[in-house]
């Protein structure tokens, strides 16, 4: 009888058991809190409360990472999240949203997604992390509402589905030796693909150890051959 063929299975469909996108069970390359703590260094938009004066005047904050400010109350400066952060935790600033967390920008970008398969639409790099530092540490004051910070956590969460959903459906397609380009990819969603090829490339290492013993087993009949 001669054998069928069997067709090639995706990347997705061969690990998809194993770590789906989303619930994976494997270690991650980088850990969620990793990636919250490279966010921290996203710049926001703080009014502060207090003044920083020395005796020559107003001072600035000089850190490994940068000089901020000068502080006055009312002002609105730019400084690192995790500073953004710290001070909030103090009681001496309100932290305001982003941009690009605006309500109608996330809704144009949400139809964008939906409208165009093929394209991520670009949003920060570290978008999801942020927006889970912001929506944890302080949600009342930067949202204004609870309303506005429902409406805002709501269209994040639908737009990560439908990336998500074209990650999936885009990996699904993988079956063989292609070229894959990915713009406007998030730190979150490179993480997963990332933990979906490293295994796939763990898997060919080991065919290509078992191949080299293989080789060596047959020119050696004194050695055992290895195990699949």
């Amino acid at each position: 009888m001669a054998a069928t063929s069997q067709p090639a299975r995706s990347l997705l469909e061969y690990y998809g058991p194993k770590s789906s996108l989303d619930g994976l069970k494997l270690q991650m390359p980088v850990t969620p809190e990793e990636l919250e703590f490279f966010a921290e260094q996203e710049m926001v938009t703080i009014i502060p409360n207090f003044s920083f004066d020395s005796h020559e005047g107003p001072s600035q904050l000089y850190c490994i990472g940068g000089v901020y400010g000068p502080f006055r109350p009312n002002m609105p400066v730019v400084v690192p999240l995790w500073l953004a952060t710290m001070l909030h935790r103090r009681k001496r600033c309100t932290v305001q949203m982003p941009d690009w967390m605006q309500p109608d920008r996330l809704r144009g970008v949400f139809e964008e997604e939906k409208a165009v398969p093929q394209v991520f639409q670009p949003l920060p790099f570290y978008f999801i992390e942020v927006a889970q530092l912001l929506f944890r540490h302080n949600p009342s004051e930067t949202f204004g509402s609870e309303e506005q910070f429902a409406e805002v956590r709501h269209l994040l969460e639908d737009i990560r589905k439908v990336r998500y959903n074209k990650i999936e459906t885009g990996l699904r397609k993988v079956s063989g030796a292609i070229t894959v380009k990915l713009n406007n990819l998030a730190a979150a969603e490179c993480n997963m693909i990332r933990l979906l090829f490293k295994g796939t490339l763990d898997h060919f290492y080991e065919l290509n150890k078992n191949n080299k013993a293989w080789e060596q087993a047959s020119l050696n009949p004194s050695m055992s051959m290895p195990s699949l």
